[in-house]
């Protein structure tokens, strides 16, 4: 049985710099309502988030779609409780970690000269940038990993078409999933996930049931055990009705 049906946003929920699916995002809300903490077996899974996105973005569309389960951000390294409205930093978030990914901000500040690109200060846990134009990103992707590989090994890099991250191997999308699961009382196995992109990777590889959208990379596709035919939102409502479906059949 799945128990917490878990999405990324960026590819998933929505698109970045596109107008959101707001009919979508209602038949998402509408599962929510229906959903049950305590888990018996004709419940919905609850739906949850994990993204790289920043706290006030991901609170922000977990207000959207009624969310009332955990959500992680950055990463995986920060959770919001939405019925609580607390925030907590995973416990490898050190100072130390802290300052080094100051060292890597700075660095890519002095590497933006002429583009249209940003670096992300909206992010506690994370050294990135975030830019509208793909070939940008494409052309800075190896500046930032040999500059990473030579200065900061313990360090990983995760990039979309619209943003390269700079994060510790120790706070993935992975380590925040263990946390999330671990919070609300379920195994990995009982878990679902669907993302699009490398970061997801990591996630997709842990939990019992993993999709992508159509739209997802050609890694990610052949790394899942469902791509849906939708894209984007389409996709992962295709998903969480694929896991309804299976959810149901497995209590029968």
């Amino acid at each position: 049985m799945i128990r917490v049906f878990v999405s990324d946003i960026d590819g998933c929920v929505s698109e970045p710099y596109r107008p959101f699916d707001l009919v979508g995002m209602a038949r998402v809300a509408a599962w929510v309502e229906r959903s049950d903490r305590r888990r018996v077996p004709e419940a919905n899974p609850e739906f949850s988030l994990c993204t790289g996105r920043a706290y006030a973005y991901t609170e922000a569309v977990s207000q959207a779609l009624g969310l009332r389960t955990p959500v992680l951000f950055e990463s995986g390294a920060g959770l919001f409780d939405p019925t609580s409205a607390v925030t907590r930093w995973h416990p490898e978030f050190t100072p130390e970690l802290d300052r080094e990914l100051g060292e890597v901000r700075a660095w890519l500040g002095t590497q933006l000269d002429g583009t249209s690109v940003s670096v992300d200060f909206a992010k506690r846990t994370q050294a990135g940038v975030i830019g509208p134009l793909e070939d940008e990103i494409t052309r800075l992707k190896p500046v930032v990993r040999e500059y990473v590989s030579r200065n900061h090994p313990t360090l990983t890099v995760f990039s979309t078409w619209i943003s390269i991250d700079v994060l510790s191997s120790r706070l993935t999308k992975r380590t925040g999933l263990a946390w999330l699961s671990a919070e609300l009382g379920v195994g990995m196995e009982e878990c679902a996930f669907v993302g699009d992109t490398e970061g997801d990777l990591v996630a997709l590889g842990a939990v019992g049931r993993s999709f992508a959208p159509a739209n997802a990379s050609p890694e990610v596709a052949r790394s899942v055990q469902t791509v849906t035919r939708g894209r984007i939102l389409d996709g992962v409502l295709e998903a969480y009705e694929t896991c309804l479906r299976e959810n149901a059949a497995s209590a029968a």
